[in-house]
């Protein structure tokens, strides 16, 4: 068990990545003319923002939060069975030695 929790001290970080590609030799064409009603609300700005930070990736997970707190609530079952068994083999010992 303590090699599971000393394990479990180091984060690890895991992404997986997916490459698929399509070709094909379709094409879309769009008929009329587009005519805007009004100015946009808010205006649209003149220069792209760049977001700032990284985003999230697909598959990604950082952080082991739930590994401890899972370690610690499997951790409290294994030691709350094994003092309910040791207190029940008492109790049977106890019995035996008062009926000799």
């Amino acid at each position: 068990m303590l090699a599971v929790l000393l394990a479990l001290q180091f984060p690890l970080s895991v992404d997986g990545t997916q490459v698929q590609s399509v070709e094909s030799e379709g094409s879309i064409g769009f008929t009329g003319a587009y005519k805007p009603i009004g100015t946009p609300d808010p205006p649209p700005s003149t220069s792209p923002q760049k977001p700032g930070g990284s985003l999230p990736q697909t598959n990604m997970t950082e952080g082991s939060f739930a590994i401890w707190v899972g370690s610690f609530l499997a951790t409290g079952v294994l030691v709350l069975v094994e003092y309910k068994r040791r207190k029940a083999t008492q109790k049977i010992i106890g019995m035996k030695v008062g009926n000799e």
